[in-house]
């Protein structure tokens, strides 16, 4: 198991936040091994339950920001460059990761002829992602947390 008390300041902070909604995500907490300069960044790895596919949710505390994706094709980030909008950034991931874990936001990429062309977030209090639309030539992939909302639409 992690050493909490070995992560930087940045990283302890977020954690004790996370891990209080989620203490069952511990297990799946380890330093970000991806991270040479920010050694005592977190990161956390928790497979998808509906498949319990290693491309789940992965949050890390790296380069003093907060990113939060999803498989392989889904990342965001909070307090990106260090840029002081006055919101609480540890809040908004923690609302973020809330909001996709009870499937309230659900998430879309987008490719043609197989590449990436972007991902975005469709919140279901507002949009029905049943209503997506699809431009000729690209596909677009729906997935949620639990598989409740996942649809592929083909080019």
């Amino acid at each position: 198991m992690i050493d909490l008390a070995r992560l930087n300041d940045h990283s302890r902070h977020f954690a004790s936040l996370l891990f209080r909604q989620w203490p069952e995500w511990i297990r799946h907490a380890r330093f970000d091994p991806y991270e040479d300069f920010e050694q005592e960044a977190l990161l956390v790895e928790v497979p998808r339950p509906v498949d319990g596919s290693s491309h789940g949710l992965f949050i890390t505390t790296s380069e003093w920001e907060i990113s939060v994706g999803f498989g392989e094709s889904f990342h965001t980030r909070f307090g990106a460059g260090g840029d002081d909008t006055g919101g609480d950034f540890y809040a908004e991931a923690l609302a973020f990761i809330r909001d996709f874990v009870d499937e309230q936001v659900v998430l879309a990429t987008a490719r043609q002829d197989g590449e990436w062309l972007g991902g975005w977030r469709i919140d279901r209090r507002r949009e029905d992602p049943a209503a997506v639309a699809v431009e000729p030539g690209v596909a677009v992939e729906i997935r949620s947390w639990r598989g409740t909302w996942d649809r592929d639409l083909p080019a």
